[in-house]
């Protein structure tokens, strides 16, 4: 059974369909193909911060899926590396709320169709040469680990409208910052659990009467379960359990991440634990 994210996400997919597809300028790299999914990088101007602004482009076959940064309780999440490419420096990539999917077993942190992941580029003096390796897990009934190779070389003060315009739609998927009084974590507290599999309760601000979906991560060497609802109203809590076993990042002074999803917008915080 799969159940989509609210329609905050589905909103800005549709839009990245419709404006990449008719895109065929020297900015967008060629497909990377594979048996079940595609890869592409993209590349737009240059931000007020000085940044390069890019993304991968992930189109997947229809019915398959690939997994969010965080995949859930199973799944294979994406390894990205830019390290052969040229006049770079750091590149951070964001990611988009994704959907959850339960097929009956476990529950997953997926996307479906086409995904647009933003890349933040800190450019060198002259022409940049992207280079991206990247693998993934690609999903029906069986998954299958995909490998893919894609390159893009961008000329100095290039800059092009179709690649600008769907970054800029991408980027309305990326959660932004906590609101905070609207939309945000209020505390997070150890309610039990063992140092293994330890138990934490996030207590949120949101807006009255509006439906949220709330995802929460730790380290990497964590596995978190779906946050269960414990306590209502408009100041909801949401119980985590994570499982730690053979992890080696301690509990105290770990960082979660909470992400929180309502119909128009989504927010993420990161949270330390005393």
């Amino acid at each position: 059974m799969r159940r989509n994210s609210l329609h905050f996400t589905g909103l800005v997919l549709f839009a990245l369909g419709v404006g990449l597809a008719t895109s065929s300028a020297a900015e967008v790299g060629a497909w990377s193909e594979g048996d079940r999914a595609r890869v592409r990088l993209l590349a737009g101007g240059i931000d007020a911060d000085g940044a390069l602004q890019g993304a991968i482009e992930i189109e997947l076959a229809p019915g398959w899926h690939t997994y969010w940064r965080s995949p859930g309780a199973v799944g294979i999440p994406p390894q990205a590396d830019f390290s052969t490419s040229s006049n770079v420096g750091d590149i951070a990539i964001s990611y988009p709320v994704p959907s959850r999917y339960d097929d009956g077993y476990a529950i997953s942190n997926v996307y479906e169709g086409r995904v647009v992941l933003p890349l933040t580029i800190a450019p060198g003096d002259g022409p940049v040469s992207l280079r991206l390796s990247l693998d993934i897990g690609v999903c029906e009934e069986v998954c299958i680990p995909e490998h893919f190779d894609a390159a893009l070389d961008v000329g100095m003060g290039a800059s092009d409208a179709v690649a600008n315009r769907a970054i800029a739609e991408a980027w309305k998927a990326i959660p932004g910052p906590a609101e905070p009084g609207v939309l945000a974590v209020e505390d997070v507290t150890r309610h039990g659990g063992t140092d293994k599999r330890p138990e934490f309760d996030v207590a949120l601000v949101t807006p009255p009467g509006e439906p949220i979906e709330v995802f929460v991560e730790g380290p990497t060497d964590w596995y978190a379960a779906v946050p269960e609802l414990v306590s209502e109203g408009d100041a909801p809590v949401y119980r985590v359990m994570f499982d730690r076993l053979g992890a080696r990042t301690p509990i105290d002074g770990a960082d979660l991440r909470v992400t929180i999803v309502t119909p128009d917008r989504a927010v993420e915080q990161k949270v330390r634990l005393d």
